[in-house]
């Protein structure tokens, strides 16, 4: 059969890009008919202007992330996930999370479960200071297996915040937690047609690796907008890298020296037999979030994150070219977005 890739897990990354290309014409269309003031489509967060305000609306969950924490009991983490991969959203283009709602759908009314998936959502909302307003529980016995857990973010667009890289511009790799939240149905492949979950591979606990939460960014990119140390920052989620090319004018080229790789993606790889072109496609490789910069802000951007507890490393620099992100893989290939 070969190794396995993304779509042979099924899901088909140009695909999804042709949907979301569709339905960003459709959004277009609808709030010039409305006559509403609106920006940001296309980027990480849309928002629309009410009494002068800058409003944002964003949705996300944790996705097939859910099977994997089901089949190991343990869902507090998806909580968590679900509110910080709209937070980690949001604060790229200048928004500061306000409030959320969220959606638990299951297929049975699950009462550990449900109370898991609260408690992570709390301490996501008390973490990033976010008021929670509600949500909606739904059982649909006959429609879903398992269960589902989503969030929606309002969050205020209080910097003016281009998100856009400048020619120049230092560029820095926030690191991650490992896979967070993106690519756990082709992880799912891979690892329940090998190994499974309650093993030690190479050193590494898989049961442990899989449910590692999304590292939050928020907090220090609010703070790193708000002070003008950082030009631009992308979260890197589906579609890996080429989330990158949100923050790229078409006449320039973001250059990433992709540092070492968290072992767990080295065991899917090679479980999975999965070239190395198709892991940066579709996992973000150690990197939860890009940031570029003036080297001058260099140092002021070191202390915030001190503060803020996150680690980071420079991997590369933006120049003159043509929209493209070049990724220099650490095993020495050259992907490009």
């Amino acid at each position: 059969m070969g190794g396995w890739t993304y779509s042979k897990a099924g899901v088909d990354l140009k695909v999804i890009s042709e949907l979301h290309g569709k339905v960003l014409d459709i959004i277009r269309r609808v709030n010039e008919y409305l006559g509403v003031s609106y920006g940001g489509l296309g980027g990480y967060s849309t928002w629309v202007e009410v009494n002068k305000t800058k409003l944002i609306l964003h949705v996300d969950g944790v996705g097939t992330k859910a099977l994997v924490a089901s089949k190991l009991g343990n869902y507090r983490v998806l909580g968590w996930d679900s509110v910080v991969v709209n937070v980690n959203d949001v604060v790229c283009d200048g928004g500061r999370p306000l409030a959320l709602v969220d959606y638990i759908a299951m297929s049975r009314p699950d009462e550990k479960a449900y109370e898991e998936v609260i408690e992570g959502i709390v301490d996501a909302a008390l973490t990033n200071k976010l008021a929670l307003l509600g949500g909606e529980t739904a059982i649909l016995p006959d429609l879903m297996y398992g269960l589902d857990v989503v969030c929606t973010v309002l969050a205020v667009k209080e910097f003016d915040v281009v998100n856009k890289a400048r020619e120049g511009d230092v560029v820095l790799g926030l690191l991650s937690n490992g896979i967070h939240a993106n690519g756990y149905s082709l992880v799912r492949k891979v690892l329940e047609g090998s190994v499974g979950y309650d093993v030690v591979v190479d050193g590494v606990r898989i049961s442990d690796e899989v449910l590692k939460p999304v590292r939050n960014y928020g907090p220090l990119i609010i703070d790193a907008f708000s002070s003008k140390l950082i030009n631009s920052a992308a979260h890197i989620t589906g579609g890996s890298f080429k989330k990158v090319r949100r923050v790229l004018s078409n006449d320039l080229n973001i250059v990433i020296n992709a540092p070492k790789p968290p072992k767990i993606f080295e065991i899917i790889m090679s479980l999975g037999k999965i070239s190395v072109e198709e892991m940066y496609r579709v996992f973000n490789m150690g990197v939860g979030m890009v940031v570029t910069l003036p080297e001058e802000n260099l140092q002021d951007f070191k202390y915030l994150a001190v503060k803020h507890n996150v680690d980071f490393v420079e991997v590369g620099y933006v120049m003159r070219g043509s929209g493209k992100v070049i990724v220099k893989t650490y095993y020495g290939d050259v992907v490009e977005f």
